[in-house]
């Protein structure tokens, strides 16, 4: 059965997991199909690994899965390994079906696994650890958003002090004392470095944390907070900050913001996630970003070179695709 040369990203929709696949699947270089699918009750109210026909399961409010197969699949979403692997055996085997994170069940029958070195994962031939998140920050993309949002962000020589701020989850909490700490830091970074605030929230972030911060920055002209009409300058943010801070909860923010080559400092939120500890510890003795320990930065911290967490799975899967190729 011959496949289509194409890369479908299959998730079951959320942000997290899109950023993730599309990071990689864009990465690799084929075609991008987005394959966002629903599995359907009664299917619905079984763990992600018991779909005895996972793309008989699916919701055709969603997207469907039908031939021709793509060349390469990458999956990341315990509702997506079934039918990943369903696909997989459909194609007699062309279609190579990759995983990020970790599928918790038939991980030998994926030809890559990619998951984080913070996680709980077993080792194999197949599984690929890595440092940060994937996503779809490039090298190219920040290029473009630094054109498109030089005037509004940085129209002048006064260095730019981005700011990404997460909020409330599981584990973690964005509580008025934080925020209180963050306005210190940031009218430190005004007054005594004169640097212009450039803020983005994101949908986790309170209302009151964000009512506080912009009243803040608005009284004091320390910079902007971006007031979630018109389009996002999250990118534009990473493209010309001179340095950035990023709130510890968020894996996926801070691994983005190492890809500006800009020095990162991560302020942590009330609480505490073991797998989120480890992997922001990890970054700090490996000197890649600066925790914040008071209500100042370190001015001294010079950050790295640009990460981009893609290069190591891309490279590995292109070799599997040669290879594939070269036995068919």
């Amino acid at each position: 059965m011959s496949t289509e040369d194409v890369c479908w990203a299959l998730t079951t929709g959320e942000a997290g997991m899109r950023s993730q696949v599309f990071g990689l699947s864009e990465a690799v270089g084929l075609p991008v199909v987005e394959k966002r699918i629903a599995v359907r009750a009664p299917w619905s109210w079984l763990p992600g690994g018991l779909l005895p026909m996972p793309l008989s399961a699916l919701d055709p409010a969603g997207d469907m899965l039908t031939p021709p197969w793509p060349r390469l699949l990458i999956a990341c979403g315990r509702r997506s390994v079934g039918p990943a692997l369903a696909v997989k055996r459909a194609s007699g085997g062309r279609t190579l079906a990759v995983y990020v994170q970790n599928p918790k069940w038939a991980r030998r029958q994926f030809d890559l696994v990619v998951v984080m070195t913070h996680d709980d994962a077993a080792a194999g031939d197949n599984v690929m650890a890595i440092d940060l998140a994937l996503h779809h920050i490039t090298a190219e993309r920040l290029e473009a958003a630094r054109s498109e949002w030089r005037e509004r962000l940085a129209p002048d020589d006064t260095p730019v002090l981005g700011v990404l701020i997460g909020g409330d989850n599981k584990h973690y909490s964005l509580t008025a004392r934080v925020t209180e700490r963050l306005i210190r830091i940031l009218r430190t970074a005004h007054e005594t470095h004169g640097m212009r605030v450039c803020l983005t929230p994101s949908r986790r972030t309170g209302d009151a944390a964000k009512r506080r911060i912009a009243g803040t920055l608005s009284d004091d002209a320390i910079g902007t907070i971006w007031d979630e009409t018109g389009p996002n300058p999250y990118v534009g943010i990473l493209a010309l900050a001179d340095r950035l801070i990023v709130t510890g909860e968020s894996i996926s923010m801070v691994s983005e913001a190492l890809a500006s080559g800009r020095p990162v400092h991560v302020l942590p939120l009330e609480g505490f996630g073991r797998r989120h500890e480890r992997f922001i510890k990890g970054l700090v003795e490996r000197g890649l970003v600066s925790r914040i320990e008071a209500d100042d930065l370190d001015w001294h911290f010079a950050g790295t070179e640009p990460i981009m967490a893609t290069a190591e799975p891309t490279a590995r899967i292109r070799a599997l695709l040669k290879r594939s190729a070269a036995q068919a």
